[in-house]
């Protein structure tokens, strides 16, 4: 069966309007579906689509399938976060180290190293430790 432009409108509205609501989920939905349509033997569209939609689980599993997108974003989001953090961290405790290394040696540049890790610390480490724990709590609760 050949797909015209308003049986493609169709299908996108319908999954738009049952929660499939990232544009990349739903245009790969489309594409699966078009392709299981224009490959079926029937000439019947509504026969095909409903066809479609049971081989694919139905809309329930297009809103369960957004769902776990957004989970696996918000998981690939608070990965990343987690190594700012860390690399982060690591950086200011380094300057700090470093700069009482070079204090008690009374090596120049020691106050430069010192204020350096505590601005690391204080600019990039605090808050992004609090900004994740507020991601997580808000994700907790949803």
């Amino acid at each position: 069966m050949i797909l015209t432009d308003q049986h493609i409108k169709f299908i996108e509205n319908n999954l738009n309007l049952y929660g499939v609501k990232s544009k990349d989920l739903r245009e790969d939905l489309l594409d699966h579906i078009c392709t299981y349509i224009e490959t079926s033997n029937s000439q019947d569209f509504d026969g095909s689509y409903q066809e479609a939609l049971q081989k694919f689980g139905g809309y329930t599993s297009f809103q369960n399938l957004q769902l776990e997108t957004n989970l696996q974003k918000f998981a690939l989001h608070a990965i990343r976060l987690k190594r700012v953090l860390h690399l982060a961290s690591t950086i200011a405790v380094l300057l700090i180290m470093t700069g009482l290394l070079f204090k008690v040696m009374h090596w120049p540049y020691a106050t430069i190293l010192l204020f350096s890790g505590c601005i690391v610390f204080i600019l990039v480490v605090i808050p992004t430790y609090f900004y994740d724990r507020y991601k997580s709590s808000i994700h907790k609760f949803s």
